[in-house]
């Protein structure tokens, strides 16, 4: 296939996702258009892009932000204009909308993602959670669609956890250590438990990333696993500081759950492994490519090049299971507040010095301003990021 005929439009320039996936592409020759909102976006000031549109109204905080409407127009005026063959939304809004309009713009371009009816299944929690009870993967104990609280309540014990059906890394997340507060937040007439996903809270000193791509055969072209070592925040947050490890059983799981969903393309599955059992369960699925990706490169793993031959119908490039551990990549931005807040600052292993075998998310030398543009924002915003993750 002659990658370098192909012309990507790109979404989420303000990410941390999109720069791995854009350096895949240009390695085998595509033409790459990312969007951004700032000039300030990590890809804007990227020298990968051949080109960059800017574009503050796709900034959500915005005030002048698009609206859903304004927005699929915008879309479609990029797409018609023929200038693109594929689009290749990253974040997980971004995927959300496209795949939610993927009959509209489906007829301009090729969607490098999931289908809807798929994705679905994946971004909405709950979903993802009832369809790993049918398929016996190991999962904590979660209410069921419709499942009456109090039949639930009788089953579970506290702590238990409430997370968005829908949402971002762990806002909304919290956790009730007794009953009495959980029925206390039930009492609260602006708290709707069907917007949750609710479980039982389980104590965990790992999480695992096993990482599927899976072709429209539902076969696995590439898998590869990973050990979130730090998070932030440090109780229930994202990874930022995460190595390649040996863990074919959290793969196996993940490579039947996405089998039994249907899936197609590239996805995060997460698991915790139990502290009283030892067994992986279930935490979640991104179905979006998560800032992780860069770490399928490091292992030689051209993730966008198989995105693209999935859309064109081409035969998935299969490579070998992993076999490249002990790697690290580093969110140096969220580890420096990891630093500020945990106790085992100067315990953790490896050291927080260490950069041994590590590549820092969006840091390469011969693209060195993507870093300091969203380290220096991440300073700016540290305040309003902090609130959102508050639990």
């Amino acid at each position: 296939m002659d990658f370098s005929k192909i012309r990507v439009l790109v979404t989420d320039g303000g990410g941390k996702q999109p720069l791995a996936m854009i350096r895949g592409l240009k390695e085998i020759g595509s033409h790459v258009t990312v969007l951004c909102s700032s000039k300030w976006d990590s890809s804007y000031v990227s020298n990968k892009p051949d080109r960059k549109i800017l574009e503050r109204r796709l900034f959500e905080d915005n005030p002048d932000a698009f609206s859903h409407e304004d927005k699929l127009a915008f879309y479609l005026s990029l797409v018609q204009t023929g200038e693109y063959d594929v689009i290749m939304p990253i974040g997980e809004k971004s995927t959300n909308f496209v795949t939610l309009h993927q009959a509209e713009l489906g007829k301009y371009v090729k969607i490098a993602c999931a289908p809807r009816d798929v994705y679905v299944k994946a971004f909405n929690k709950q979903l993802t959670f009832e369809q790993a009870m049918k398929s016996g993967i190991p999962c904590p104990k979660t209410r069921r669609d419709g499942q009456n609280v109090e039949d639930f309540l009788k089953e579970v014990r506290f702590p238990i956890i409430i997370k968005p059906r829908q949402g971002l890394g762990s806002i909304g997340f919290h956790k009730f250590n007794t009953e009495e507060e959980f029925r206390d937040r039930l009492k609260d007439t602006l708290f709707n438990v069907d917007d949750y996903v609710v479980q039982e809270f389980v104590k965990f000193d790992h999480r695992i990333d096993a990482n599927i791509f899976m072709d429209k055969k539902g076969q696995v072209c590439t898998s590869y696993s990973a050990d979130v070592l730090r998070w932030f925040p440090i109780d229930a947050g994202a990874g930022v500081l995460i190595q390649s490890i040996d863990e074919p059983e959290a793969i196996e799981f993940a490579g039947k759950l996405l089998h039994d969903l249907g899936w197609q393309g590239f996805a995060n599955v997460n698991f915790m492994i139990d502290k009283e059992t030892g067994q992986p369960k279930l935490l979640e699925i991104n179905g979006r490519i998560p800032a992780s990706v860069k770490l399928a490169f490091m292992c030689g793993f051209n993730i966008s090049q198989q995105l693209l031959e999935m859309v064109y119908d081409e035969e998935v490039m299969r490579y070998p299971v992993n076999d490249k551990f002990g790697l690290y990549i580093r969110h140096f931005d969220t580890d420096i507040a990891w630093f500020l807040k945990s106790p085992d600052r100067f315990k953790a292993k490896p050291s927080w010095f260490s950069w041994k075998n590590t590549q820092e998310i969006l840091y390469s030398k011969d693209d060195k301003k993507p870093f300091y543009s969203n380290l220096l924002q991440k300073i700016f915003r540290y305040k309003e990021t902090m609130k959102k993750k508050k639990h």
